[in-house]
Parts: structure tokens; C-alpha cells; sequence
């Protein structure tokens, strides 16, 4: 075949595959023209930087894969601009954040059906688990750049280099644990300030008579559904004589303060606000069976008791991402109701970022109709490009979606019924690369219409803006523009609407978070529009200068709407520095209430920065990343989900967490490695004047790689309980001790009772509580002695089942009691009472 004639039948090739082919079409029937396998070479260690990796492509088509013309797409995450092919037939390239694509170099020769080429890459940050993986694979052809072909993410070659489960390390922290009857465990969860046990009992019925003082009439008919659902009677029951009362009172006590009376004659709740008399009747349903959800119970006695009790911290708060991958109203509506149960009050609503702006806002339709959508092409604004897997299909879960405004009213409804408050997020100047493309889509519509004035009247970007960055995601064009009047003009917009939406759902708004994180070096450099606005205001000399005058803006336009300004740490340090050094700024304007800060970057050398802050007058929440960011995996293990950047984070880990001296129970250091003995020597501690500026703590969960909302709940539960322990219980003995070995023992004695409420009486309550909830299970732990293998489990209550077949743990498999002493592959899962379970364990008794 001459020249020209193969290059005829490439052609050919390429509109056979192309022509008529939509992404959904291939995707659904399986047409895909190539597979792609990946397995991992050398993962990185101590001696190799490197990551090694290796995909196999294959040409399952008829037609041949030819030698240019078409380019493979494919998501992976930490890599950014250092991810490397290693390969002289095809090139990697990104094209921001973490979306890059294949392309077949000059050396590429065409594959023919059947057959398959490698390519070899590596990366910098090590293969945790399967999220390391390349995923969202599509494929595009220059002869038609509107079409993409969904392929399956890739086949794993599960070679033994894959991490796995430390199981022994498991099992000598799961001896901590050790096993207390239900009947000698806390009655109450989070652990109330005081609970006196009182002699005798009160049996409650389908008829219980419920009174309430006016102010809090909304408690007594949220506690009357619940008991109607409980005794499941389609209505309330008319009272019979022998009927108990329940019965809520007004009383001067603290904010969120109640007392809960249980006598034989009844039931009587106080507190001085609705939100103590709610936290009162969480606190009586908490005496309730676990199970009771899922029994037709007709009757149900307590113990007589006295319960005294108010939250260590006023903001109990956890911060939900929505924008990487989206998450849907009524999963939204299910986190509200396990917070409630916990009595967490604060839900940090994170709707926009780069990959995504997640809410309807009224007179800017581009913010959701582009920014809301992920898929190909994406090119001229037409939508945000794939990320994290989402793929190419414009319009896929979890990649794309967005609330309507009555969808986000009616989680506000939903909040403030169970006392939550929703602070909304508006990310900004960094990190809004989904707001800009979509303002710029706006813009270039307008100026179709040689309308000027409208077009720029919410531009977000300098459009002769040449300024070079790169972010922390690997963006370059994600920073709002501090010089243009038409970013605040923006802001006032989206402030103004989001407080009309407040304001007919009845909910509360005080304060909005604008964010201020990770505003890459390098911003606003080469901008025209910066440098005239600098030689207009002579003080304004640096980033720095330029940032600080952004957010006094922003705390003016916030107080013009009478709310204060809330913000990551960033706005106390200033934007991200070359050398990634940090210090607190002295702003006056921001301290002592007037400005309330997320302290979140507590590690890798930056341990002090919060205690800083507070000690310097800074009102600050702590949700420091080592300890509350809650998208980091569970455990090591390749089929464990999350993130791995900030090393590991366990149950224990978070639990263990001392608000005023986190020193104490920071061991090691962001690789999983023991801090020296004297590490923390030096470094500021917190202050008496500083305590009182920490006014709660925060737990996170960014979904960046959670593309399944099962997900959420398995990364989310059960930590969020530890979270609600720490910020509601008051200090804990262990805490206060100021003998090492004295606070460890005390500590092993709580950390004992709290698993044993977690196992026998929360995780079982949660199995049923609104139709379940996916919590993570902990693998076992495990040792082999003297020929056999032990196992054992973090959390009572569940069980081991085990195979010595080579088969896969099920329900009914053989349940662990004793060590195995079968030679060869052991594999054991935990189970919980409803069948769910743990990863797989894997051990070999020699």
C-alpha cells in the first residue's frame, strides 16, 4: 500500500468511528473501539520519588487505530503539569486541573484490531488506592471535534505491588478496645455536661400528651412526628387517662442549654431557646432503642433520669463540597438529618468552585446553565470541561447538576426546622473558574449583541489579563480579577439574591463565607486593568496589598447587607507565597468578632498558625485539615476510598483531637512518620486571652473523588459522630491531665466507652435512622503466631466472618471466635448486624 492510499484508509477509519456515534450510544452498547488496562510498575518510596505506571491500550474495533488524528482523554488527580510519559509512540499533555489526554507522536505506528500499545508514565505523589487510577475516559477525533466516545474506565492488573491493609498495626490499636455490657455504657450521645441516674421508670405509649410553652411549639410538633412514626399511629392518639406528658418549658438557661426530667409521672424538657429544647428531645430520643425505627413498638420504658447539658463549642459545624461532584437535594437533606441527631448546628454549604457553581441565582442564568455542566467539548465556554471521572457527557451525575432555587429553599426550610444554620459559600477571588467562565460565556453573548455595558457588567476577568499562575488544582484562570468594579458588582449580585432566598425561606443569614484560599503567586501580575487601578491607589504595591484590599471590600459590601464576613484562613494570611511560607497579618478590622475565620492548614510545619491567630485576637472555627477533613481514606488499603495528600485519617484520629493543646495528640507528621520527641518545642501554644476566640470546630468533606454519593456517607460516618463528641461533650478528663501516662490511661478508657457506643448502640441506631445510612466498616486487624491466625475488630458489637477457600467473606460464611489454624490464604471481612461489611482482609498463614 502506498502512502497516500494508507493515508486514505485512516481517513476512512476515522469516519467510520466517528460518524453518528454520540457519546451515550457508544457508552450504553458497549462499542467502545478501545480498552484500556492499568497496572502499577513501582509505586514511590523513600528511594524512588517516582510513582511508575503503566497503561495497555487496545484496539477492540474492526478498523485500524491510526497513526494520528484522535486523542484519549482520562482524569488523575495530584499529578498536574508533572505527570510525565515515559513512552516514545504517544505524549501526555493537560489540559488544566486534572484533565489531560493521550496523543500519538511522530513515532506512532497504526495498531491493528486486536492489538494493543503501552504507554508508561510516571507521577509524584504516591498510588494510595483505586482513585489513583485514571478515569472519566473518553475519546475525540480531529475530523469531528464536536463528537467524544465514552470509554470504560480502565481494568486494574492486581499485582501483589498494590498497597494493602496494615492489618497487624490494626490489630495492636484495636487491643485499646475492650468489650462493656450495654447496660454500663453512656445513655445519652453526644455525653451530656451532667445525667443523674433516678429510681424508677416511665412508659410512654402511642397516646403521650405533648405541651408546650408558645416558644417552642415548632419542638413539640417535630417530637410528635416523631413519635407518631416511632409508634407508627397514623395520627395522634386521643390522651387516655393513664396518658403520660410530655412537656416543654420556657426557663432562663445559656443558649442551646436544656434540662431533661424523666419521672414517673412524665417527661419535662427546658431551655431558654428552641434550639436547647431541641437538642432536649434529641437527648430523650437518644434513650430510645436503636432499633426502635424498625420495630412496631406499641409501648416504651425509660429509666427515670435528670440530665443537665449544653455544647463545649457555640459552632459544631461541618462543610459539605458540592461542586466537584455534585450531590443531590434529597442526599443534602439526609446529612441535615444526621447532624440534627448530633446536635452539630452549623452546615458550611460549599456550592461553587472551579469544577462547578451548584445554585440557581436568579438574573445570572449562565451560573448553572454553564457552570453547572461538565462534558466535551467544552471549548468556548460551552461548559466546564470533565473532571474527577465525570467524563464526557454533558449533563452525568455526579460531574454536572445543580438546585433550583426552590430546591435550595426547601433545604434551608429543612436546616432551620432542625436548628442548623446554612453559612453559603461563595468562593472567591480564587478558586472561581466556574463563576469566570461562566460570567466570560455572558459576556461574549452581550457583546453579539454590541451591548457593551451589559456584557462587562459582571465580567470576572481582565480579558487582556496575561498574568501567569498556576494553582494548587493546576489551573491558570481561576482568580477574579481585585482591580475590575465589575467582580463587586458580581458579588453584591449573588449576596443579594442568595439573602432574598434566606428571607423567604424564614432561615437565618448573619454571616456569608467568601472564602480567600489558595490564591496562587503569581495572580494579577500582568494584568492592565491591576496596574491602572495601583497607579490610581499608590498604596496597593503587592498580591498581598491587592488581596487585603479585596477583602475589605468584601467586608463592606457584607456589612451593607447587614452580615459579616466568614472566610478560610487566608484571609488572616494573606495569598499563597512561592516558598509556601505562611504568617499572620495584623489587620485590625478583623479581629475581636468582627471577622470569623476557618483555620484549616495545621500541619506540615504550620502546626501554630491557629493558635497564632487566636492568640492574636482572631475569632477562628477549627477545622484543621489533619484531623476534620474527612475526604482523606479511613485506612490504607488499595479498595479503600478517599484522599491520601494529608496522610491518613482514622476514627481515633479524630476523636483524640484537644481543641486547646492539639500538640498533645499530633505524633506524626503528614507521611504517617513520628514527629520527634521534641518537636512541638518552641512552637506558640494557645493562649488564655486566645481560647476564648476559638468558638467551635469544623469538620469537611471535599468530593473531588467521591463520583458515587453512597460515598459521601461511607467517608462522612461514623467521624462525623467523633466530630460531635469533641465539639458538643465538655472536656474530657484525658484532656485536662497534665501526667502523660496518666492522660493515656484515661484516655483508653474513654476511647473503649466511646466504640462501645458506637457499636452497639449509634452504627446499629444509623442502620435504621431514615432507611440507613452507608458508614465506613474497619477492616479487622490481624496476626499470625504461632501458626494461626488472630483477628480482631475495632468496633464491638459487630463480627468477623472468614474463608479459608479463597472465596470471598459473605453473611454466612464461617464466623470468627478462635484463631484459624487452616494453612494458606485466610480472607476475612467485618460485618455489621445488616449484612454490610469492611474491604477485603488477606492473610497468609504459612
Amino acid at each position: 500500500m502506498n502512502s497516500k492510499m494508507f493515508l486514505v484508509t485512516v481517513w476512512l477509519a476515522c469516519v467510520v468511528w466517528v460518524s453518528g456515534c454520540s457519546v451515550r450510544a457508544r457508552s450504553e452498547e458497549g462499542e467502545a473501539p478501545v480498552q484500556v488496562a492499568w497496572e502499577l510498575v513501582r509505586n514511590t518510596s523513600a528511594e524512588v520519588p517516582r510513582f511508575q505506571a503503566r497503561l495497555v491500550i487496545k484496539n477492540t474495533s474492526e478498523q485500524v487505530l491510526p497513526a494520528s488524528g484522535w486523542r484519549l482523554y482520562f482524569n488523575l488527580r495530584y499529578h498536574g503539569y508533572d505527570l510525565k510519559s515515559s513512552s516514545a509512540v504517544a505524549a501526555i499533555r493537560q489540559v488544566s486541573g486534572e484533565l489531560f489526554y493521550v496523543v500519538p507522536t511522530a513515532s506512532f505506528q497504526p495498531v491493528a484490531s486486536g492489538q494493543s500499545f503501552t504507554l508508561d508514565y510516571s507521577g509524584k505523589a504516591p498510588v494510595a488506592n483505586y482513585q489513583d487510577v485514571p478515569s472519566g475516559l473518553f475519546l475525540t477525533w480531529d475530523a469531528d471535534s464536536t463528537r467524544a466516545i465514552a470509554l470504560a474506565n480502565p481494568t486494574i492488573d492486581r499485582k501483589d505491588n498494590l498497597p494493602t491493609p496494615d492489618y497487624r498495626g490494626v490489630y495492636d490499636q484495636n487491643k485499646i478496645v475492650r468489650d462493656i455490657p450495654l447496660a454500663e455504657l453512656p445513655a445519652v450521645f453526644p455525653t451530656p455536661a451532667a445525667l443523674v441516674a433516678k429510681t424508677g421508670t416511665l412508659t410512654l405509649t402511642g397516646d403521650v400528651h405533648i405541651t408546650a410553652d408558645p416558644a417552642f411549639q415548632h419542638e413539640a410538633d417535630f417530637l410528635q412526628e416523631e413519635l407518631k412514626a416511632m409508634f407508627n399511629t397514623p395520627a395522634p392518639s386521643p390522651a387516655s387517662a393513664n396518658a403520660k406528658n410530655i412537656s416543654f418549658k420556657k426557663e432562663t438557661l445559656p443558649a442551646e442549654a436544656y434540662r431533661l426530667s424523666i419521672t414517673p409521672q412524665g417527661i419535662t424538657i427546658a431551655a431558654g431557646d428552641g434550639a436547647g429544647a431541641f437538642y432536649g428531645l434529641r437527648s430523650l430520643q437518644s434513650l430510645f432503642p436503636s432499633d426502635i425505627r424498625s420495630t412496631n413498638t406499641s409501648n416504651l420504658t425509660l429509666a427515670c433520669a435528670e440530665i443537665k447539658d449544653q455544647p463545649r463549642f457555640p459552632m459544631r459545624a461541618f462543610m459539605l463540597d458540592v461542586a466537584r461532584n455534585f450531590q443531590s437535594k434529597e442526599q443534602v437533606l439526609r446529612i441535615l438529618d444526621v447532624m440534627s441527631l448530633y446536635k452539630l448546628n452549623v452546615f458550611h454549604f460549599h456550592f461553587s468552585d472551579d469544577e462547578g457553581w451548584r445554585l440557581e441565582i436568579p438574573g445570572l442564568p449562565e451560573l448553572t446553565e454553564i457552570g453547572s455542566v461538565r462534558g466535551y467539548p467544552f471549548q468556548n465556554n460551552q461548559r466546564l470541561h470533565p473532571s474527577y471521572g465525570s467524563g464526557a457527557t454533558p449533563g452525568k451525575p455526579q460531574g454536572s447538576g445543580h438546585y433550583s432555587r426552590e430546591d435550595f429553599l426547601e433545604i434551608l426550610r429543612y436546616a432551620t426546622r432542625r436548628h442548623i444554620r446554612v453559612i453559603p459559600e461563595i468562593e472567591s477571588p480564587g478558586h472561581a473558574r466556574a463563576a469566570i467562565l461562566s460570567m466570560d460565556a455572558r459576556y461574549q453573548k452581550y457583546m453579539q449583541e454590541n451591548n457593551r455595558a451589559e456584557a462587562e457588567r459582571y465580567l470576572l476577568r481582565d480579558v487582556n489579563d496575561r498574568s501567569v499562575y498556576r494553582s494548587n488544582q493546576y489551573f491558570n484562570d481561576n482568580v477574579m480579577n481585585v482591580a475590575l468594579p465589575s467582580t463587586y458588582a458580581f458579588i453584591d449580585k449573588v449576596v443579594t439574591e442568595l439573602q432574598r432566598m434566606y428571607k423567604d425561606a424564614n432561615a437565618p443569614l448573619t454571616m456569608i463565607h467568601m472564602a480567600g484560599d489558595e490564591v496562587p503567586a503569581g495572580s494579577w501580575e500582568k494584568s492592565p486593568a491591576v496596574a491602572a487601578f495601583q497607579k490610581e491607589n499608590a498604596s496597593l504595591k503587592t498580591s498581598t496589598d491587592l488581596w487585603r484590599h479585596y477583602f475589605i471590600r468584601m467586608k463592606e459590601i457584607l456589612r451593607e447587607h447587614g452580615l459579616m464576613l466568614y472566610g478560610w484562613e487566608e484571609l488572616v494570611t494573606g495569598v499563597q507565597k512561592s516558598d509556601d511560607s505562611r504568617e499572620v497579618l495584623d489587620i485590625p478590622d478583623f479581629k475581636n468578632g468582627n471577622v470569623l475565620v476557618d483555620a484549616w492548614w495545621n500541619a506540615g510545619g504550620h502546626e501554630a498558625m491557629p493558635y497564632q491567630m487566636a492568640n492574636k485576637g482572631y475569632d477562628i472555627v477549627l477545622a484543621c485539615v489533619d484531623h476534620f477533613y474527612f475526604d482523606m481514606a479511613h485506612a490504607p488499603a488499595f479498595e479503600e476510598p478517599g484522599d491520601a495528600w494529608v496522610g491518613l485519617i482514622d476514627l481515633q484520629k479524630v476523636y483524640s483531637f484537644v481543641p486547646f493543646d492539639y500538640y498533645r495528640n499530633t505524633t506524626t507528621d503528614l507521611a504517617g512518620k513520628p514527629l520527634p520527641n521534641d518537636y512541638f518545642n518552641g512552637k506558640e501554644k494557645l493562649s488564655a486571652a486566645g481560647k476564648a476566640h476559638i468558638k467551635g470546630l469544623q469538620g469537611a468533606l471535599w468530593v473531588e473523588n467521591l463520583a458515587r454519593q453512597e460515598l459521601v456517607e461511607y467517608m462522612l460516618l461514623p467521624r462525623l459522630l467523633a466530630l460531635a463528641e469533641r465539639a458538643w461533650a465538655p472536656e474530657a478528663d484525658w484532656e485536662r491531665e497534665p501526667n502523660a501516662a496518666k492522660s493515656l490511661a484515661l484516655y483508653k478508657t474513654r476511647w473503649s466507652v466511646f466504640m462501645n457506643v458506637l457499636g452497639k448502640k449509634e452504627l446499629p441506631r444509623l442502620d435504621v435512622f431514615q432507611g440507613g445510612y452507608a458508614y465506613h466498616i474497619p477492616y479487622p486487624g490481624a496476626t499470625v503466631e504461632n501458626g494461626s491466625v488472630a483477628l480482631n475488630l475495632e468496633v464491638p458489637g459487630f463480627d468477623i466472618r472468614y474463608t479459608t477457600d479463597g472465596s470471598e467473606p459473605v453473611m454466612n460464611s464461617t464466623r470468627y471466635e478462635t484463631p484459624i489454624k487452616t494453612k494458606g490464604v485466610v480472607k476475612a471481612k467485618a460485618f455489621n448486624q445488616k449484612g454490610r461489611s469492611s474491604v477485603t482482609l488477606v492473610i497468609e498463614n504459612p
